[in-house]
């Protein structure tokens, strides 16, 4: 399983972290984990009033990723800037 290293800017953590994804994850699970483990991070539980309603955006290609999409059909590649928003 190819894994890819993104680059997640989280503007309510006013953060950016990286991340080990597998390329086959749909972008709404990765939402979720990301979501975790930012809280995790921050120790914070207020950093997200819904991660529901969180989107991904392609820093590089400016698009809001499909969240029923992985992140090889998005053509999200190692290295990309995600914005978490």
């Amino acid at each position: 399983m190819k894994e890819l290293l993104l680059n997640i800017y989280c503007p309510s953590a006013s953060k950016s972290y990286d991340f080990w994804i597998p390329a086959n994850m749909l972008v709404k699970q990765a939402i979720e984990l990301i979501c975790e483990d930012i809280v995790a991070i921050e120790n914070d539980r207020k950093i997200f009033h819904d991660s529901e309603t969180l989107i991904l955006c392609s820093y590089q290609n400016k698009k809001i990723l499909a969240l029923n999409s992985n992140f090889k059909q998005s053509n999200v590649k190692s290295g990309d800037i995600l914005t978490l928003v």
